[in-house]
């Protein structure tokens, strides 16, 4: 039946199409594990994990299926002139477009799913990529503080709880502090930046829009952090949020007392002068014992394994 051709030959072109991709990926796959097994990683503990560790694991993620977009969408548009053109040769007769009703159906279905997901992946993968390099510019920042030998200060990234990340934790002689980072593009007006955000009670005013949940997130992770470790330690922990955005100049109409919003060049002054806490040297050991245990948890043997914990709080 006429009907039945266009499916045979879309049937024949898959085979063609897709079947040397999979011998390819298979061969590959056989000589990779083939080389590991001749070889043995020197390392013998798991690593810590770095700034931004689980947004560059998404990113990397997503650029496999933002290459499978981008593979499929030439595929759906050549294939139906490609079938046509192939059956019309083989066949030597006219073929009637009632039978080609179908297969165009499912091909302009196939390339508007693959083209709104490919567009929603680049929107998605450049925001992971402005929150990741803002994640590493606060976390050099922070390595920065811990160096001199007079700043006796550990700093953490990346640390993972269920269902979320804390993107730093710093434990000092004054506390623990919780430092989320948030990476805001600067809007134009007039050819220029603008570039200020004003703290008012728990809101943050951009200049074009106003967002609460960074205050809120930040407040809900300190409260998480203070059970987890004064549970895990045996003794209170002071712990106390810092919110960071790279970029921008934080102003607020009130002097703030906890939960400090800033711009994470101020972060050196911020930890010598705050009063959150006190913490002796045997307890800064103890809180940091406990964090080690849980970010270190990089695989020494595959260091770009995906982060198999969903991050809910971007």
């Amino acid at each position: 039946m006429d009907w039945l051709s266009p499916i045979y030959y879309l049937g024949l072109a898959f085979i063609f199409l897709f079947l040397p991709m999979f011998v390819l990926l298979s061969v590959l796959t056989y000589v990779r594990k083939k080389e590991a097994g001749r070889r043995v990683n020197p390392l013998t503990e798991d690593l810590f994990r770095t700034p931004g560790f689980s947004l560059q694991q998404r990113i990397d993620s997503m650029q496999w299926n933002l290459m499978e977009s981008m593979m499929m969408i030439p595929v759906l548009t050549a294939i139906v002139p490609a079938l046509f053109f192939i059956q019309v040769k083989i066949e030597e007769r006219s073929v009637s477009f009632a039978s080609w009703v179908p297969i165009v159906i499912l091909m302009i279905i196939g390339l508007t799913y693959y083209v709104r997901k490919f567009f929603k992946q680049i929107k998605k993968i450049e925001n992971l990529r402005l929150g990741y390099a803002c994640e590493m510019a606060v976390g050099q920042q922070l390595e920065q503080i811990v160096r001199p030998d007079n700043r006796p200060y550990r700093v953490y990234h990346d640390i993972p709880f269920d269902g979320f990340n804390i993107d730093h934790l710093v434990v000092g002689p004054k506390g623990v502090f919780v430092i989320e980072t948030k990476g805001r593009s600067k809007p134009l007006h007039n050819g220029n930046k603008l570039f200020k955000v004003s703290v008012k009670g728990d809101a943050l005013h951009f200049p074009k829009h106003i967002e609460h949940e960074p205050i809120l997130q930040v407040k809900r992770n300190v409260q998480a952090v203070r059970k987890w470790l004064s549970d895990a330690t045996g003794f209170d922990v002071p712990v106390e949020g810092v919110l960071t955005i790279p970029g921008w100049y934080v102003t607020s109409e009130e002097k703030r007392k906890s939960l400090y919003v800033m711009n994470p060049k101020q972060l050196p002054y911020l930890f010598p002068d705050v009063q959150n806490g006190k913490l002796d040297l045997d307890k800064i050991q103890a809180i940091s014992y406990q964090i080690s245990h849980r970010v270190k948890d990089v695989d020494r043997e595959r260091v770009d394994r995906v982060a198999s914990r969903p991050l809910k709080n971007y």
